[in-house]
């Protein structure tokens, strides 16, 4: 396992909207996250972008679009997220495990368990790459 910390400068997100989709395997292999990928895809989207947030009330939710400049760059129907400046966790894929996806969530439930990492659990992210590769970026406390 191997990850990098890195700050990420504030940037926006917009998409369509996943009520209840929380981070991990389960989530982004689910049928709607799928489904919902394909629908960005066919707008001529190479690098599709997953940010889960979870609101105290509701819970998680994703959008799942493509950065954006803002209002401007959202087709109609898209919701449009703000990840905030901060600090991250990135990881990729290291051939731990067959899957890919479950290979980096793995990672990072291995790296804060060990301590390694501390999340916050505010805005994660997930960048979907079109060969399906998925890097995660994991908000820190």
């Amino acid at each position: 396992m191997s990850f990098e910390l890195i700050k990420l400068h504030d940037h926006y997100v917009g998409g369509l909207v996943l009520p209840g989709l929380e981070p991990g395997p389960t989530g982004q292999r689910s049928e709607l996250l799928t489904f919902t990928e394909d629908r960005i895809r066919a707008r001529g989207i190479g690098e599709v972008v997953v940010v889960y947030i979870c609101h105290p009330e509701v819970g998680w939710n994703a959008v799942v679009g493509c950065r954006c400049d803002g209002l401007s760059g959202l087709a109609v129907g898209d919701s449009l997220v703000r990840v905030p400046t901060g600090y991250f966790a990135r990881f990729v894929p290291d051939g731990d495990h067959s899957d890919p996806v479950e290979d980096v969530w793995h990672q990072v439930e291995i790296a804060e368990k060990e301590g390694r990492i501390e999340r916050a659990y505010r805005e994660e992210v997930a960048v979907i790459g079109p060969s399906g590769v998925t890097e995660l970026y994991i908000s820190l406390a």
